[in-house]
């Protein structure tokens, strides 16, 4: 194995450490080993200067084998200390576990504000300070942040089943941890008797940050980082009605695998369910919505405030037993918030994330920016593509060796931190210095934050453009073949016969560009004989679903580079639609600069590796025809402004 090749692995390993299950670390060196668990309620004021706040919630907390140092009795204020804290949930007695680190040095006169950071899925807490830019800790406490790393539900070191950022059990013991944190931290910073708090972490660790948002009775929140993380799970796992079985399959195997079996039975079985039926059970779906973001700002499922008691009638087995079928039942508590209160957010999508992709990003970022808040997207080369069984990710590192041989050096924490930046901007020092201006008040987060937009998008390893917003939709091009000037609809193939794509020709440019957004469709698909639709079943068997003219199809833009034959499939990223009829859809947000003479193309998939195994199993569909238009976000090349080039009639 050679030098470039060694570092692409040790680099790519950390990567997927950091993405989805990394975070952990090993103990340090002055964390207990245990702590005495006692309950207690404590009334006193959580803060002894002149913006006092009084805790009149029960709180069940411990006392660690270290003493929490105190501004109000002098003690134990030499800072850079961390320690561990277990304390029973107030929901079921389950343990949260969490680590303290305080501030390098204190000031007991300016005080220190409050980050919590979280882990990926089926990772744990950090127990040392480290840098990565997901989660960053040493560069927050030296900055003067106290920060608390969390062990989330089922993970770790705490108890219960992994729920997936339940609002009433992760959600609850999320509220409990800053509530214990402001009656034992006396040098917290407070403004307007509110605490200041911040929240970081990716993917897992971006999600649970939302959900303290939304349903915190105190609207402690103030400032947020989050890195690629979702909207609604239901778009996620099952855009278009399409089950990613991939990444269910991903999720349950590693949710187990990194929890000791602590999934939450319902979630086991419905991602099962889904691989093998080839659809998500609506349970649910009611059950991951309520679990998003989504659900706190639009509701589009409709739930209502309605408990249905567990999810005990599952199987905790469902691989030694019998496959279990889920059935119906809401567990929604929480009503959703009417009004969204302002909170300033920097958040981080990657462009290739085949998991959350741009647009959950674009959802958030929309809510956000219309409760108030300074809200900033930016992209990067970092993601859960990482992760994906993609052929693209090979293409892209043969083509960027380069790049990648600098950015996955020995220690990949330093990989990580190049790529994680969008062009010059790195995601490390932007957190820093968005928490320091947004809770400390100090300096200036354009300063290092320096697109002088709200959008950054990264267009390759290295290469980046700002943008004021996201262009959703664009220049409009026609799905059809033209042959001698007659316009004919496109046949494409589904099901196991659709690997290859199938291409409509688009534009070719006479003008450098980029394409920076979120394109959108309007698509027919109908049956290649005359007759066939009227003869669909309604019902059918639940695996194969034949005779229904279940037809399935991935639909992703492409180019073709001038001087080139292959199609590139930008940013490797299709949004699937299933069923006859018209479809009105946004496609997965892409970026790419484009040259002259390079052409844009549609492409077509039947089955895409991103959904391995979720294609068209009726064997009476073999092909469908498209047509209607495409939309695409064309920008000038430096993503200013539309790109003004001759388009189809």
């Amino acid at each position: 194995m050679n030098k470039l090749t060694r570092t692409l692995v040790i680099g790519t390993g950390a990567l997927l450490l950091s993405a989805c299950g990394g975070g952990g670390g090993g103990s340090s060196s002055d964390t207990p080993p245990g702590s005495s668990v006692q309950g207690e309620t404590d009334t006193r004021a959580s803060n002894p200067g002149p913006t006092t706040r009084t805790i009149s919630r029960p709180l069940t907390a411990s006392q660690s084998e270290l003493d929490h140092a105190s501004c109000d009795q002098q003690r134990d204020l030499s800072g850079g200390r961390s320690y561990r804290v277990e304390m029973p949930s107030r929901v079921d007695g389950a343990a949260i576990v969490f680590q303290v680190f305080e501030p390098a040095q204190f000031d007991c006169r300016t005080e220190h504000p409050l980050i919590l950071q979280g882990h990926g899925f089926s990772g744990s807490r950090s127990t040392e300070a480290g840098d990565d830019p997901l989660a960053p800790i040493a560069p927050l406490v030296s900055a003067g942040f106290t920060v608390i790393s969390i062990d989330q539900r089922g993970h770790g070191e705490s108890g219960g089943t992994i729920r997936v950022m339940d609002p009433d059990f992760e959600g609850e013991d999320l509220v409990q941890i800053v509530d214990w944190a402001e009656t034992h931290l006396d040098y917290l910073k407070y403004r307007d008797d509110n605490l200041l708090l911040g929240g970081i972490g990716g993917s897992y660790g971006g999600g649970f940050q939302y959900l303290l948002y939304n349903v915190d009775p105190d609207q402690r929140m103030d400032a947020m980082v989050p890195h690629i993380t979702w909207h609604d799970l239901t778009y996620s796992l099952y855009p278009g009605e399409v089950t990613k079985n991939y990444w269910l399959a991903f999720l349950s195997l590693a949710g187990d695998a990194g929890s000791g079996g602590s999934m939450d039975p319902l979630l086991r079985s419905s991602l099962l369910e889904g691989i093998v039926q080839g659809r998500f059970p609506e349970p649910a779906l009611d059950f991951v919505h309520y679990h998003s973001p989504s659900y706190f700002w639009e509701n589009e499922r409709g739930l209502e405030l309605f408990d249905s008691g567990n999810t005990q009638e599952y199987l905790l087995d469902p691989i030694t037993g019998q496959i279990p079928v889920t059935s119906g039942g809401r567990y929604v508590i929480k009503t959703p918030q009417k009004s969204p209160y302002p909170v300033d957010v920097l958040m981080f999508q990657g462009m290739r994330d085949s998991l959350f992709p741009f647009n959950e990003a674009w959802e958030n970022y929309k809510e956000l920016k219309a409760a108030g808040g300074d809200v900033r997207l930016l992209t990067y080369p970092f993601s859960h593509h990482y992760l994906a069984p993609n052929v693209g990710l090979i293409q892209e590192t043969l083509a960027n060796l380069g790049f990648y041989g600098e950015a996955l050096p020995e220690l990949p924490s330093a990989g990580l931190n190049t790529l994680t930046s969008c062009g010059d901007i790195s995601a490390n020092q932007a957190a820093v210095a968005w928490f320091s201006e947004k809770l400390l008040g100090r300096g200036d987060a354009d300063n290092v934050i320096t697109t002088g937009n709200q959008v950054c998008y990264t267009l390759a390893p290295g290469d980046a453009v700002s943008a004021p917003e996201v262009t959703v939709g664009g220049t409009r091009f026609p799905v059809s073949y033209d042959i001698l000037g007659e316009a004919i609809e496109v046949t494409a193939l589904t099901g196991a016969a659709g690997l290859l794509p199938t291409l409509v020709p688009l534009s070719t440019l006479d003008t450098d560009g980029v394409i920076a957004g979120i394109p959108t469709a309007t698509l027919t698909v109908g049956a290649p004989l005359s007759g066939l639709e009227g003869r669909c079943l309604d019902e059918s068997d639940p695996v194969f679903g034949t005779g229904t003219c279940d037809a399935i199809l991935f639909v992703g833009v492409g180019v073709i580079r001038q001087g080139l034959n292959l199609p590139e499939l930008i940013d490797e990223q299709v949004q699937p639609i299933r069923g006859f009829g018209q479809h009105e859809i946004e496609l997965t947000g892409i970026a790419e600069r484009l040259n002259s003479g390079d052409q844009l193309v549609l492409m077509l998939y039947g089955q895409h590796p991103t959904f391995l195994g979720a294609f068209s199993r009726d064997l009476t569909v073999t092909a469908v025809t498209v047509g209607g238009e495409v939309s695409l976000p064309l920008l000038t090349s430096d993503g200013q402004q539309a790109l003004a080039m001759s388009t189809p009639d």
